[in-house]
């Protein structure tokens, strides 16, 4: 899938279109438009975080969302991280991408219709993480058990910081 066959579908191309046609000059808007609209969007297996823009060696890679999130909240996260796509374009063209939520991409957030807030929320996706977490040990002192997502690392030994026992891997 790529940015414009899912904004197509939440009936976002001609907001996104109508902004960068109105702050950009035509040929300005006649390069990035291409560009945007070619950009792969892909599945984030990620529970902690909404979405993602990619970037390697100055060039977009692609846009990563979780798709599990409610539909109100994908429309904010695609457009926050199309702002992101937009402000390394024309801000920061061949360039390792920097200031993430600094003021340029702020007003591409705000021309493009997103909050320029930093972080989103999704019970969606609380609700998935939470299903996700395994018991990954147990102190042997004071029995709290400790969840993750991902296994501790066998390796070493891991103290609980709250009462100082040493904690037994699952």
């Amino acid at each position: 899938m790529t940015v414009i066959d899912l904004a197509r579908k939440l009936n976002l191309w001609r907001q996104i279109t109508t902004a960068i046609n109105a702050v950009l000059p035509a040929a300005a808007a006649g390069e990035l438009l291409p560009r945007l609209a070619e950009l792969p969007v892909t599945q984030s297996r990620a529970t902690r975080s909404l979405g993602v823009y990619v970037s390697r060696l100055g060039e977009p890679v692609c846009i990563r969302l979780q798709f599990a999130q409610e539909l109100e909240n994908l429309r904010e996260t695609f457009l926050h991280e199309l702002s992101h796509c937009c402000d390394h374009l024309c801000n920061q063209p061949g360039k390792r991408y920097r200031r993430a939520h600094g003021p340029h991409w702020q007003q591409w957030a705000t021309l493009l219709g997103a909050t320029p807030q930093r972080c989103g929320s999704s019970a969606a996706l609380e609700k998935l993480y939470l299903q996700r977490l395994k018991l990954v040990a147990v102190c042997r002192q004071c029995g709290t058990e400790f969840r993750r997502t991902r296994r501790l690392n066998r390796r070493r030994k891991y103290f609980h910081s709250d009462c100082g026992g040493t904690l037994r891997l699952i």
